[in-house]
């Protein structure tokens, strides 16, 4: 089977099990891509109700979550976060050592976890908060002792703090003669019109998590841009029009 085909049929697993037992289900983490195959795949199961989250704000990895009918979505389980699948680490450093994103999840993986049961990390200066799958949060707390050569402490909490992460962007002015997708693609991550087409056609490019393939499709303000490996745009403010008629707009990039 395909890596696509494994993760439909956990997909349906997931789904089937929602119905069998009436609760909550949920995937482990998804990436981007994976996140927009889901979304295409049921796009047209309205009998499906699920939503992804990640427990940090605007979260890249997110787990797929499927609820009953009596479950009102991610609210449901922000409400109940005893049945929420996912929990944070509160990882505290000592004050000495210096620790990227990498190492805390390189650490983290050499405890022999995979990949899919860590979401998104959040640095501070202090340390970071993971967020992971509820299943394997006690074994982390209890087998990581240090990362790098630093100690380390860990608290399992139900909060995901997003402290710090304003910080993590920039803004610039852009301009378009219209709000193709191929033309904003190509000024807000810099490159040539053609390659951000390429790009597109190739299905490189996720537009609000779903992945486009026609470079004329109109990108609306507020949407969320995403090349794996270029980082992300959030097509931010409309800035108006220049006397030559071309479109201002400004972007905030990851």
């Amino acid at each position: 089977m395909t890596d696509n085909e494994l993760l439909l049929a956990r997909i349906e697993d997931c789904i089937s099990s929602c119905e069998d037992s009436y609760l909550v289900t949920s995937t482990n983490f998804l990436d981007i891509y994976q996140q927009s195959t889901v979304i295409e795949y049921l796009r047209r199961r309205s009998d499906v109700r699920f939503d992804f989250y990640g427990g940090f704000d605007d979260s890249e990895r997110k787990v797929a979550v499927f609820f009953p009918d009596y479950a009102e979505g991610i609210d449901y389980i922000k409400e109940n976060p005893d049945l929420s699948p996912i929990v944070a680490l509160d990882i505290k450093k000592d004050s000495f050592s210096t620790l990227s994103h990498r190492d805390y999840l390189g650490a983290v993986m050499g405890l022999g976890i995979k990949r899919e049961a860590v979401g998104d990390i959040i640095v501070t200066d202090k340390g970071c908060s993971m967020a992971v799958i509820r299943s394997v949060a006690g074994y982390i707390k209890e087998n990581l002792t240090s990362v790098g050569r630093g100690s380390v402490s860990i608290e399992i909490t139900d909060t995901f703090e997003n402290s710090g992460t304003e910080a993590l962007f920039e803004e610039k002015r852009c301009y378009v003669s219209s709000m193709r997708l191929d033309a904003v693609v190509s000024v807000a991550f810099s490159l040539s019109r053609s390659t951000a087409a390429d790009k597109i056609k190739r299905g490189e490019v996720l537009m609000n998590g779903v992945v486009m393939s026609k470079p004329d499709v109109k990108v609306p303000f507020g949407a969320k841009l995403v090349i794996h490996g270029s980082g992300k745009v959030i097509v931010d403010e409309d800035a108006g029009l220049t006397k030559k008629g071309r479109q201002a707009f400004i972007i905030r990039k990851y």
